[in-house]
């Protein structure tokens, strides 16, 4: 028995087609049934294996050239092959072969959407199969029933092929896109044009043709059997308001004819007004304006604010990093920009990328504003889980922006007052507000100027602390295996040169700890165990692999937190609301071990008292740790011969004395020469500043973790330079030894002012009031930080490869990183130092980066640069690079994770930090005993290891390689072993505990 009909093939009729129909009938019901099956278990069990897997499979389709080209060319030859059969009416082998064939890749090819939409939910499913379905299920069904389907004992040449046309469409577009062909270019844009309507005009003479010659169906000829019938009358009525008029039918009565004049001006304006509506929600739709309902056991987090693309990014990353897979399931989130940002569609090409198909299918983009209840309605606030306000951080006015988020968390705490509410400010002076604003129990407000001036600060103080706290803020998954590759950046090279083997291995190790609050193991109180042996305990059950830094204790609403509340410190016991949680650094939750009920505690252990040990202090090589005291200076205030009540002269020692620091602080102080001379002090660099009148550099920030309990004698004198005279020094105004200069970090000459090469430490940001958004759109990504890059490569030029100074560099983009290399790696030579200075700052960047007009711009360039992740570099390594930025966001995401995060890293960066040298007597041990030792006898926790090491490549040359210090933050405990030179990070117990 043939299975085609050859030459002799019957017509095209519906004897014909209804059997095909059948076949396709079944086949949609059953991938509708077995979708439902799926749903349901997705719905009750954990399916995200099977979503990971499908999700693979779909990014393998859109993203691999010989599928699509594959896909692309069944659906062309089976077009082809169906306009030929219109006019042969054959249907031979071969032609079969070219129709199953290609059905069967589209049976495959539609599998893992399929899948993905049942397992998103029962109704997302039925409307996939109600949709995108039905064309391939007729299509496939139909070809599949040639063979056995046939009317008098003759088979039929035809079968729907034209629907294929479809795939034409749906592939042609994602060939392009993984040609990354440039639809701007006005002849790309008008072949794709012109491609597109021949497709769609053949799709409709295909159906057209199909319809008119299968003839009437059987069950539609009683209602067609008058000339005024139901139907016509419908096609003539809709014929007539559109004013298409084919004139087939006409109404022969008056009444009719006089219907039809009012019907046609009537129906034209019904036509347009629905027209015009329809379109309108399609353009709401269309620009992320329309809503979601997240799932009733959904977690589900909003986003509102006006955040630049780049903060965006790197903050969805953070939510969706992959160890934060568990919580994170079942996660979705919503992003509600104003109307017309620009984040939107970059963030929509972003998710289209096959690496990022995986979480593209949780997030959801909308546009709106935050003050319009409906917008808020329409993204479901009262189902959040926690709403974020992101600021942006270029925006040009940082107090109007602080206020529209201030006013934005209103609008949200007015509709949903008990919703979790993460705000992020710009200016931490700007908080004041919220008391205003009556802000509740329930928001969490952070600022972007105090974060990152802090953890500065900090970094001039302890050398790479700016890198451990960026690490402990950020999910990074470090791959161990992947340090084999070839290059100068990786482990060894052509010569054998191992410079970057041990290392990197260690600070890669430390980058892929974290920061975890887990409630502590009852057993601990129920012993009466103090905080070191909670620790050792915890060392000992984990091998060295996990360090207890600090405690958080809850009552009710309250929130404690002890970073090394000292050795004897007893732990509390979980009585009257009080809970007991460990701050823990390990590389993820379940690497966390405790001694519970029934384990053996490996904490205890005999120990001599502090006192008995004292005369045992000068072998071990210890100092003893100082003990420093706050210093405070205030002029006293004389009113004794004004005559005021008591209560008026307490107001007026307030009026007076903020009247004085308004006065001194418009006349700062210049450094002294001999200050200068001598050298040893910090300068902070504020770039970018000759167009701001309002600068705000947050100055008391800076100086908080330098200040903080320190002795007058034993402060680092403070230089500033800015371009303008920054308008909030009144709150530094009283402080000791803190100067400003006025002059450009970008200018030589100006930096010559301050002494830069005798500075221990120099820290170079933007703290400018930002760019607006029109210029910020315009500009490329490097252009944000290019003065920031000009002015570290400046400074780095004129210092001595020998010198101790240490210049940080704080950037917003972090992919601006390659720009920074170390000194040593530069590769513009001495050539820097013969011309350091240029006549115009973006001549400067070009020259020093290597970017010229005749390599293509500077975009071109930048596509080229290796762009590894920043946390990796030996810069960041060596505490030298800070992206305040990233951090900032990571953190605020992470404290979604981790709600007690921001306070934690606050402590921390406010906990007073000592660096003990390593003696020699210690040299060869292992970091646990020195851990040990320190804790028990001089109350410090150390935390990390400032180790130096060798990270310029061979290929500089030895003059240029010259060895930086890293942290090796947590190290394992028994297994490291201390080396000389090594200086242990350590935590002081506070003086009041």
């Amino acid at each position: 028995m043939s299975l085609t009909c050859g030459a002799d093939c019957g017509g095209i009729s519906w004897n014909h087609f209804l059997p095909q129909l059948v076949i396709s009938g079944i086949l949609w019901a059953a991938l509708l049934v077995l979708g439902f099956f799926l749903a349901v278990t997705g719905a009750t069990s954990n399916v995200d294996a099977w979503i990971h897997a499908l999700t693979q499979m779909k990014q393998t389709q859109t993203s691999s050239k010989v599928l699509l080209y594959l896909e692309f060319m069944f659906a062309v030859v089976q077009s082809a092959h169906f306009a030929a059969r219109t006019y042969t009416h054959q249907l031979h082998t071969i032609g079969l072969v070219l129709e199953v064939v290609p059905a069967v890749y589209y049976l495959f090819n539609i599998l893992p959407a399929w899948g993905l939409a049942q397992c998103s939910g029962i109704m997302d499913g039925f409307l996939w199969m109600c949709t995108y379905a039905i064309p391939d299920s007729i299509l496939i069904g139909s070809i599949a029933g040639l063979p056995f389907t046939g009317y008098e004992d003759r088979m039929s040449w035809f079968a729907p092929s034209w629907l294929a046309s479809l795939h034409i469409m749906m592939s042609f577009p994602k060939i392009l896109n993984v040609h990354k062909v440039n639809l701007d270019v006005p002849r790309h844009h008008i072949a794709v044009a012109i491609f597109g309507a021949i497709v769609r005009v053949y799709f409709a003479s295909m159906c057209m043709l199909s319809l008119e010659n299968l003839g009437e169906p059987e069950f539609f000829k009683p209602f067609v059997r008058d000339r005024w019938n139901t139907i016509s009358t419908i096609y003539f009525v809709l014929t007539s308001i559109t004013t298409v008029g084919f004139g087939d039918l006409a109404p022969a009565t008056s009444l009719g004819r006089l219907f039809v004049v009012c019907a046609i001006y009537g129906g034209l304006a019904w036509s347009l007004t629905t027209m015009y509506k329809l379109m309108q929600n399609f353009a709401i739709n269309s620009s992320a304006g329309g809503f979601f309902v997240p799932g009733s056991h959904s977690k589900y987090i909003l986003v509102l604010g006006s955040p630049t693309t780049h903060m965006l990014r790197n903050f969805i990353l953070e939510i969706f990093h992959p160890d934060h897979a568990e919580d994170a399931d079942d996660l979705h989130m919503s992003v509600l920009l104003p109307t017309g940002h620009p984040a939107k569609e970059e963030l929509t090409s972003w998710l289209k990328l096959p690496v990022n198909l995986l979480m593209s299918w949780r997030l959801h983009l909308f546009s709106g504003t935050a003050l319009d209840s409906n917008d808020l309605i329409r993204v479901s606030v009262g189902a959040a889980t926690c709403v974020f306000v992101l600021p942006d951080l270029l925006a040009s006015s940082a107090v109007q922006e602080d206020t529209e988020n201030i006013i934005r968390m209103m609008a949200v705490q007015r509709l949903v007052p008990k919703v979790r509410v993460i705000l992020l400010l710009l200016r931490a002076e700007n908080i004041q507000l919220l008391s205003q604003a009556r802000m509740t129990g329930y928001v969490t407000c952070v600022a972007y100027d105090q974060f990152k001036m802090e953890i500065a600060g900090k970094t001039c103080q302890v050398h790479g602390f700016g890198s451990l706290v960026s690490n402990l803020c950020k999910s990074i998954a470090i791959d161990d295996e992947g340090d084999e590759e070839d290059g100068d950046e990786k482990i060894g090279n052509a010569d054998g040169d191992a410079y970057s083997q041990q290392w990197r291995k260690d600070f890669e190790r430390g980058c892929g700890l974290e920061v975890y609050e887990i409630e502590l193991s009852s057993t601990y109180a129920a012993r009466e165990a103090t905080f070191i042996e909670v620790v050792v305990d915890v060392i000992e059950q984990t091998g060295g692999l996990v360090y207890l830094i600090g405690l958080v204790e809850c009552r009710a609403e309250r929130k404690k937190v002890l970073i090394n509340p000292g050795p004897s410190y007893k732990i509390k016991q979980a009585l009257g609301g009080i809970q007991v949680f460990g701050v823990f650094l390990a590389s993820d939750r379940e690497a966390v071990m405790q001694c519970d009920v029934g384990t053996v505690f490996l904490g205890r252990r005999e120990r001599a008292s502090v006192d008995d040990e004292a005369g045992a202090e000068g072998e071990l090589g210890f100092g003893a740790v100082k003990t420093l005291v706050k210093y405070t200076e205030e002029a006293p205030i004389d009113l004794a011969d004004i005559p005021l009540r008591a209560e008026q002269k307490d107001t007026s020692v307030i009026l007076m004395r903020s009247l004085r620091a308004t006065n001194q602080s418009l006349v700062p102080q210049r450094p002294p020469i001999k200050m200068l001379t001598i050298g040893g002090h910090i300068i902070v660099l504020s770039v970018g500043t000759e167009q701001t009148e309002d600068l705000r550099l947050g100055i008391e920030h800076f100086l908080k973790p330098l200040r903080r309990n320190v002795n007058p004698d034993d402060m680092v004198p403070v230089v500033v330079m800015s371009a303008t005279q920054p308008r909030d020094w009144v709150n530094v105004h009283g402080e000791h030894q803190v100067y400003w200069v006025q002059g450009s970090p970008t200018a030589l000459a100006d930096l010559s002012l301050i002494n830069f090469t005798k500075a221990s430490a120099i820290y170079i940001t933007h703290c400018g009031a930002g760019r607006s958004q029109e210029s910020a759109e315009n500009q490329e990504s490097w252009a944000v930080d290019f003065e920031v890059i000009c002015c570290t490569r400046l400074v780095e030029s004129q210092l001595d490869p020998t010198s101790s100074t240490v210049v940080i560099s704080d950037i917003v983009v972090d992919s601006n990183h390659p720009f920074l290399p170390l000194p040593g790696d530069y590769g513009g030579g001495d050539s820097q130092k013969k011309n350091p200075r240029r006549s115009s700052i973006r001549k400067s960047l070009q020259s020093l980066t290597g970017i010229g007009d005749g390599a293509g711009g500077g975009g071109s360039r930048m596509k080229k640069i290796k762009n590894d992740e920043y946390f990796t570099q030996p810069r960041f390594a060596a505490g030298r690079l800070l992206a305040g930025a990233t951090a900032f966001s990571s953190l605020a995401a992470n404290t979604f994770y981790n709600p007690t995060l921001i306070d934690l890293v606050s402590t921390m960066i406010t906990t007073q930090i000592t660096m003990v040298t390593l003696p020699h007597a210690w040299e060869g041990k292992s970091f646990f005993e020195l851990f040990d030792s320190l804790l028990w006898k001089q109350k410090l926790l150390a935390i990390g290891i400032y180790r130096h090491a060798e990270m310029s490549p061979a290929s500089s040359g030895k003059k240029n390689r010259h060895k930086l210090g890293f942290v090796y933050t947590a190290p394992p405990g028994k297994e490291t072993a201390m080396m000389p030179g090594d200086q242990v990070i350590c935590f002081q117990c506070p003086e009041d505990l």
